[in-house]
């Protein structure tokens, strides 16, 4: 795939194009008379170990015990050993000092992050408030921590935030060259069949180094193409191969290429990959506000937060945290529900007057979807299985 901001000053469209595919390899597969022509490898494929079907092979723990040989010490032998090799001061610091310098030790130190005001999980919680943790499965959502570690992920979020004003500094790239990126990440996703978590992730490492790092537009795609290959790596279980994302940059950049910014990457992020994202309060929200895993309410809110993902203003300019609750906001006012109840501001933590204004820039934004020349969000979520939240009306105002 080509990408429309790489071309010269001239040939630049004011709001960007949707990146174009050429079937390239159609042409290069085509094999000799009598011999099979190889099969493209399909999205989410092989990529370690073998794979039978779809029982994934592992390595059998008893094979490898049997070779092993097991040597019995007697206590009197293992005396013998402490009294051979007696433990000198010298390589007492001489461990010490590795393991300082050994990537593998943790810090004893705590993070310290700066305080927010925390929901309290022994509180009473009133008549009016739900409890939502009681009705959640234990094997998998632990009721028991839920909110400590909603909690947590508030602090966190407030460490990971790209810089609002990073595009200002920007010299050979702008707004709408971000937006026609991120629109064409979203496609990639689609393609490959990537969870959302894996786009969340790819937009955020975007903004994080991008805060840092001054880009040329001719390396825009090339930063855009690592950082989701760096999120695949990190969230799913078959990310697709260096290859493949070459193969969608319409072999624009190589594979050694995208190696190296991969690896510039993850030094100007400092590997710091798990962050918060709108998703990880989202879920946690709709689950306040009582959405059905196939309902409207939670495709558009879904849609309303992915859809932020390209607004460079309403992504740089609140927390993850406070789009996902006004993404529920204005999605109950459009279906016509009750905007704000007593749960969802207990277990957000969020007031609607808090919410007041960023609710406004996602209606606002809502409105306009169908307008702008940036259409993949709006297109995945016109299909069927979505519930075609894309087209609703939105509200006019907001019952603030």
């Amino acid at each position: 795939m080509s990408i429309q901001i790489f071309q010269d000053c001239e040939n630049i469209v004011p709001g960007g194009q949707a990146f174009g595919r050429k079937n390239k390899r159609a042409e290069d597969n085509k094999s000799a008379k009598g011999i099979p022509k190889p099969t493209k490898r399909v999205a989410l494929g092989n990529i370690s170990n073998q794979i039978h079907g779809t029982t994934r092979v592992q390595p059998s723990r008893a094979a490898k015990d049997k070779h092993k040989t097991v040597q019995h010490v007697t206590k009197q032998d293992q005396f013998k050993i402490h009294e051979d090799k007696p433990k000198s001061s010298r390589d007492t610091q001489r461990r010490h000092s590795s393991l300082k310098d050994s990537p593998m030790v943790l810090s004893l130190t705590p993070c310290i992050t700066d305080s927010f005001e925390e929901i309290d999980t022994d509180d009473l919680i009133s008549c009016d408030v739900q409890d939502i943790d009681r009705h959640t499965d234990i094997s998998y959502d632990v009721p028991e921590y839920a909110q400590d570690i909603h909690n947590y992920l508030k602090k966190a979020e407030l460490k990971f935030l790209p810089k609002s004003n990073y595009m200002d500094k920007q010299v050979d790239i702008n707004k709408t060259m971000r937006t026609v990126l991120v629109d064409w990440l979203v496609e990639v996703a689609e393609e490959y069949k990537l969870i959302p978590q894996t786009l969340y992730l790819t937009v955020n490492y975007i903004d994080r180094f991008l805060s840092c790092m001054s880009v040329l537009r001719g390396k825009l795609q090339l930063v855009g193409t690592a950082c989701m290959l760096v999120a695949s790596k990190f969230e799913e279980i078959y990310p697709p191969e260096v290859a493949e994302f070459v193969y969608i940059t319409d072999d624009t950049y190589s594979a050694k290429q995208v190696l190296r910014m991969e690896s510039l990457v993850l030094k100007t992020l400092q590997f710091d990959l798990s962050v918060p994202t709108c998703r990880d309060f989202l879920n946690r929200y709709l689950l306040a506000a009582g959405a059905a895993k196939e309902s409207q309410l939670r495709y558009l809110s879904q849609y309303l937060a992915e859809l932020t993902l390209i607004s460079t203003e309403i992504y740089l300019s609140y927390r993850p945290s406070m789009i996902a609750a006004s993404s529920v906001l204005v999605a109950n006012c459009t279906l016509e529900l009750q905007p704000w109840t007593p749960t969802l501001q207990y277990y957000s933590g969020y007031t609607i007057k808090e919410l007041a204004e960023c609710a406004n820039d996602i209606r606002r934004f809502f409105h306009s979807a169908s307008t702008l020349q940036q259409q993949a969000v709006q297109q995945k979520y016109k299909a069927p299985k979505f519930g075609c939240v894309s087209q609703l009306n939105p509200p006019d105002e907001l019952p603030l």
